[in-house]
Order: structure tokens, then C-alpha cells, then sequence
């Protein structure tokens, strides 16, 4: 059983050549070894176990609108300049407070208008329409 060592031109070689592949299968396995334990980092968070006191009960107050311009702010009638200056003073004392208003159906449009106006003027931001 001889071999022989020559070769002719027409010979074509029928080998792949996997040298190229290994190579870079063992770079991309190095890669991921790499990177694999830094995907899995973790922050611990602590979560805080106190219970929160509610907040403070808001103080509220109701303001009327009846037909024919007639104001009532906590069932006292009064004019919109008075208005003013009484919810004027209440949110220097409750800057937080809700003015709850209600219309009647009855009511003219500028009426409540007017309310809301002069609720904004005395520096009233929280409004709330309720029905009457």
C-alpha cells in the first residue's frame, strides 16, 4: 500500500478548511464568558417599612350660587366683594383648602361666573363644582 505524493493540476481539494471557524467560535465564547456576569448585576433596594401618617384632614367650604346673584358662603349671604375678602382671609389661613361650589340649576351662567372669578381674584386654587 503505497501513496503516491504527486498531484495533478485537476486534482481540486474536497477539505474544508475549518481553522477560520474555530477561531472565531472561541472569540465569541470568550466574549460571552466575559460579559455573561456582567448582565446579571443586581442593585439591592431597600424598601421602607414605616407607615406614613395620613395627611391632615383638608378643611373645606361651600360656596352657593342661587338665581338671582345671590351668594352664600357656608349659608351666609354676601355680596362678591365681601366674598372676596372673607375667602381672601381663609386662604392666608388655610393655603391648602377646597372650596367646594354649587349652582343652582336655576342660576344664571354669569352668576357662577362671577363665583369662580372672584374665588380665583382671592387666591382660591382648589375648586370643586358639587351639586347643590
Amino acid at each position: 500500500m503505497a501513496f503516491t505524493a504527486t498531484r495533478d493540476a485537476s486534482d481540486t481539494m474536497s477539505e474544508m478548511n475549518i481553522t477560520p471557524l474555530v477561531d472565531v467560535m472561541l472569540v465569541l465564547l470568550v466574549i460571552f464568558m466575559v460579559t455573561a456576569p456582567l448582565a446579571d448585576l443586581r442593585i439591592g433596594m431597600g424598601l421602607s417599612r414605616t407607615n406614613p401618617l395620613p395627611p391632615p384632614p383638608r378643611l373645606e367650604r361651600e360656596l352657593t350660587v342661587e338665581p338671582g346673584d345671590l351668594f352664600r358662603l357656608d349659608g351666609v349671604a354676601m355680596t362678591p366683594a365681601a366674598m372676596e375678602r372673607t375667602l381672601a382671609d381663609w386662604r392666608q389661613a388655610e393655603p391648602d383648602g377646597l372650596l367646594k361650589l354649587a349652582v343652582s340649576p336655576d342660576a344664571d351662567y354669569q352668576s357662577a361666573a362671577t363665583a369662580m372669578a372672584t374665588a380665583r381674584r382671592a387666591g382660591i386654587e382648589n375648586i370643586g363644582l358639587v351639586e347643590p
